[in-house]
């Protein structure tokens, strides 16, 4: 079998010592986590965005505010009209202050449910796959068919190997630690919820970046 790093075209790194992986799991927690993050964001995308109904209003209130500041100019003689200018252009200002309060209400309400639903989400994928690695590493495959190891000293190397590959990854966030409570190796194991944040994350960075150019 050839390895990757023998072939042209491939960054060279060390092989993984993998003792446990579920594939068809980590591409569900993956999936999940993206269509999950993309129909929330996407969702909230519509909610920060200002209706086109809204926009013209905006712009005709402008038009409205330069008609009166012509008016003023003309001095008591357009009076009347000037008044009646700004009594619309107050009135108007009165009404979309009151859709934007509106719109933010709604804004909070689904972020209280977005955050809601999320910690539901987490405790149901924690409670599916209390004490199940995602992925382990294992001591004998660091040091394969060289030396025999007792249990002890296995853990420590897939630990050391584990650490190693993914750091800083391995020391960061309590949420981390959380993710791999129950397992039997925690420390040289990845578990579920940490694979469902991922796609999140990543998902969640693409659309900052599309939200920071629609708005």
């Amino acid at each position: 079998m050839v390895h990757p790093s023998d072939v042209a075209g491939y960054v060279p790194h060390p092989t993984m010592p993998v003792g446990t992986l579920r594939p068809t799991d980590m591409v569900l927690m993956l999936v999940l986590g993206a269509i999950v993050e993309l129909i929330t964001r996407l969702i909230l995308l519509v909610f920060k965005r200002k209706p086109t109904s809204i926009r013209k209003r905006e712009a005709a209130l402008k038009v409205l505010g330069r008609r009166v500041k012509k008016s003023r100019a003309l001095g008591p003689p357009a009076f009347v009209e000037t008044s009646k200018l700004e009594r619309q252009e107050l009135k108007e200002q009165r009404a979309l202050i009151e859709l934007a309060e509106k719109r933010r209400a709604k804004l909070q309400l689904y972020e209280r449910f977005v955050k809601n639903a999320g910690m539901a989400l987490n405790l149901i994928v924690f409670a599916i796959y209390y004490g199940i690695p995602m992925m382990e590493f294992s001591g004998h495959r660091v040091h394969p068919g060289e030396v025999v190891l007792t249990q002890q000293e296995s853990q420590e190397a897939a630990i050391s190997a584990f650490e190693a590959c993914l750091f800083p990854l391995s020391y960061v966030g309590m949420g981390v630690k959380i993710s791999k409570w129950g397992m039997v190796n925690p420390r040289a194991s990845t578990g579920a919820l940490l694979v469902l944040w991922s796609a999140q994350m990543t998902v969640g960075k693409i659309m900052d970046g599309i939200d920071a150019l629609v708005m």
